[in-house]
């Protein structure tokens, strides 16, 4: 009880950080620049990350964030990530929280805003369907929740790390985040009475080597495509604990050959018209009530006229590596990660709840300042934020990467995010946001508490 108890702590005082904000400039109004006073830098600029951006309350709790900016004419990116929270006796909690997400103008003038979060990472021991693929509810799964808080090992530090926005080229940038050592509690994802048990005991506790994730923009000014590779290195398993964290075990005595791992992104797009659909195809993806493999690009369509927007990538390869090797001897460098779209369930947006209150705020600042619609739609910032449950529309699905090797070893695998924009200036027409006014009620409540975790690199290349 005591470490569930140190997680809603912490999620509490995260959210009682953002109180302060509210009395920044751009929370009122804004004006070209003001964006400066909350992230210490302008969108003029070309790129930049401020991994040093503090809030502190009252009772002398401290967090930390990082923001990471590029900047071209009329292209933008943008990403908020959590870097630690230091609390008023001096203990220090990192999670890997990261917000990834675009904003651009289609080759028809529709302003779109799309975003994922990286949610947690999940194991299944494949038994069912023969797919490769988590189908929770049929077969044994996990949320693998980091946290390093809870970290059992004495003898480990954890660290964050941002991995400041470069300039690799012409066209090309990269930025993201760095976690070291970061400890996972494992949460049982088949039954109610398993989930609440492993959540608030640490019946099994695992360590990663590391957790990496990178965000590669490429931009074509030709056909007006933006390629924003999202890098992820799951590290290896190193150590592990069970019981309490009373007991340490080899990790090979709990994971087996036939358990896979899984990345998890939650997706909604910030517009008022848009559906899912397969690119080939162009039939719309309902939301899953089952695991649903995907054997071809998810496209984003927007508008009356169903414009193609965004497309995220089939899983493409990635490698298996040991790390106990000195040096680390590479496995495989040609494994095949796979993709599908899970129906979420209420378990799920439990554990991505507490990002609720800082995505929204954060991301409704960067939108606002951003959008020129959105300015003209909303009073403020505070209005903005107030009705969240009406313009986040989210979908109940969730988009997964599974890697059916892994064994605990360490995997790295780049799947691709494609936005279809233009390349010259170009005024929305205004299609593609029409957010609606007004409270947001219970429903509404708990779309924040799903979609308001999502956001914001912004990639803008208008006609």
């Amino acid at each position: 009880m005591h470490a569930i108890k140190r997680i809603l702590m912490t999620a509490w005082i995260v959210s009682m950080l953002l109180m302060p904000l509210a009395t920044i400039p751009i929370a009122r109004s804004y004006t070209p620049g003001d964006e400066e006073a909350l992230f210490g830098h302008t969108f003029t600029e070309e790129y930049w990350t401020n991994d040093s951006i503090i809030v502190e309350d009252d009772y002398d709790n401290t967090a930390t964030f990082t923001a990471s900016y590029v900047g071209r004419d009329n292209f933008s990116a943008f990403m908020i990530a959590f870097n630690k929270l230091v609390t008023n006796d001096s203990k220090e909690f990192i999670l890997p929280y990261q917000l990834f997400g675009m904003r651009f103008i289609t080759p028809e003038g529709q302003e779109v805003l799309i975003g994922a979060v990286f949610a947690f990472l999940m194991v299944h021991n494949e038994s069912y369907g023969n797919n490769n693929l988590p189908d929770v509810g049929n077969e044994k799964a996990w949320y693998v929740l980091p946290i390093s808080s809870l970290n059992p090992w004495d003898d480990v530090t954890p660290k964050v790390e941002a991995i400041p926005a470069q300039k690799l080229g012409e066209n090309h940038y990269r930025f993201g985040m760095k976690y070291t050592n970061m400890s996972a509690r494992v949460v049982d994802a088949n039954s109610p009475g398993g989930f609440v048990l492993s959540l608030i005991a640490p019946l099994v506790t695992v360590l990663f080597s590391e957790i990496i994730i990178e965000y590669d923009i490429t931009i074509d000014p030709t056909t007006g495509e933006v390629h924003a590779e999202t890098v992820y290195t799951i590290g290896q398993v190193t150590r592990a604990r069970i019981l309490f964290d009373l007991i340490e075990i080899d990790p090979r005595e709990i994971i087996n050959e036939t358990m896979q791992m899984n990345a998890v992104h939650y997706l909604t797009v910030f517009t008022s018209k848009y559906k899912v659909t397969g690119v080939t195809s162009g039939n719309t993806i309902e939301p899953p009530t089952a695991t649903t493999p995907i054997d071809t690009n998810i496209s984003i369509k927007v508008g009356d006229d169903d414009e193609r927007a965004f497309d995220i990538g089939l899983g493409r390869n990635y490698a298996l590596i040991n790390e106990s090797t000195n040096p680390w001897t590479t496995l495989s460098d040609n494994e095949t990660a796979l993709n599908a779209l899970l129906g979420a369930r209420a378990s799920d947006f439990l554990l991505i709840a507490w990002q609720a209150p800082l995505s929204a705020f954060l991301f409704s600042h960067a939108a606002f300042a951003l959008s020129e619609e959105i300015r003209s739609t909303y009073t403020d910032v505070n209005d903005l934020i107030d009705n969240a449950g009406t313009a986040f529309h989210n979908s109940q699905w969730w988009y997964a990467v599974s890697f059916p090797e892994w064994n605990g070893l360490r995997v790295e695998q780049d799947p691709t995010y494609v936005a279809y924009t233009d390349v010259e200036d170009k005024t929305p027409t205004g299609d593609g946001i029409l957010p609606e006014t007004g409270g947001t009620g219970g429903l509404a409540f708990l779309a924040i508490i799903a979609v308001g975790i999502l956001c914001v690199i912004i990639v803008v290349k208008r006609r």
